[in-house]
């Protein structure tokens, strides 16, 4: 339960930090851009904190890419992620719901709402493999939030 809790924390925290790697790509390179879309939000506040990984590094690690979008009044939240090489790719994300920008937790499980790609229910913290997905075209995904 505890070696659980401390994944969780060190997948999502990352999701907190105010560093986002800038990518070098040859200007002739083409780019794509995910849609994140999350559909079941129940709680009406707060921010969802987004973190793309490219790697089992980035996945466990300093993501990618992130970008932070204000939890609308009503309707899904799409977020959306520009100038992405084609690779394989992973999504984090998680609503921080007091604004302190980093994931809380209620003992060693998280209080807040927190998801991944590709994932629907959790059997222990996932890998990049199970979360990963393919991007060689504009995508749009949908990333389910879960609450323990």
């Amino acid at each position: 339960m505890k070696t659980l809790a401390t994944l969780f924390f060190l997948m999502l925290s990352i999701l907190t930090s105010p560093f986002v790697f800038a990518q070098t790509t040859d200007s002739t390179a083409r780019t794509y851009t995910v849609t994140v879309v999350v559909p079941n939000v129940t709680h009406r506040s707060g921010t969802i904190r987004v973190g793309v990984a490219n790697s089992e590094a980035t996945f466990n690690g300093e993501s990618f890419k992130t970008s932070v979008v204000n939890v609308p009044a009503s309707g899904e939240v799409q977020v959306t992620l520009t100038g992405l090489p084609a690779g394989r790719y992973a999504v984090r994300l998680m609503q921080d719901l007091n604004g302190n920008e980093k994931m809380d937790y209620n003992g060693q499980m998280p209080a807040e709402p927190f998801g991944f790609s590709n994932v629907t229910m959790l059997m222990g913290p996932p890998s990049f493999g199970q979360c990963a997905f393919d991007l060689n075209e504009n995508k749009q995904i949908r990333v389910g939030l879960m609450e323990m």
